[in-house]
């Protein structure tokens, strides 16, 4: 065995390092899944059930300007606020899909009411 304080190489049935006198720690640990499992679920349900993780209308609004609520997103993201982030980059993300999906049927029926109005080739150059 190793002491841990001073590094010396010692047997393992020592309590004390006879070179350092410090105590060391002969107990052996026992691991139980119970205590590890009840652990980890103490450590993530503060995250889940943070009271401020409220969407506030204001930064909804503000979030359908795409860049803003991107931005509002991962600012929501880094302060571990996961519902907020979630209302801001889906009001981000539908104001974003209703203007491409506008420009598209903006475009094809722009493109449509050029062609009907524009004269047929052959019409053009016969004169």
């Amino acid at each position: 065995m190793i002491c841990p304080h001073c590094g010396a190489s010692i047997s393992e049935n020592e309590e004390k390092c006879p070179y350092c006198d410090s105590f060391l720690d002969t107990k052996k640990k026992n691991i139980n899944i119970e205590d590890i499992q009840r652990e980890i679920h103490d450590k993530i349900s503060p995250l889940q059930s943070d009271p401020d993780d409220k969407p506030n209308a204001f930064m909804i609004i503000l979030s359908l300007i795409t860049p803003i609520g991107i931005l509002l997103f991962i600012i929501n993201l880094m302060m571990e606020r996961p519902k907020s982030a979630k209302a801001c980059f889906l009001a981000a993300f539908i104001t974003m899909f209703i203007f491409v999906f506008g420009f598209i049927i903006f475009g094809f029926f722009e493109m449509h009411s050029m062609s009907s109005s524009m004269p047929d080739m052959p019409d053009f150059f016969v004169n």
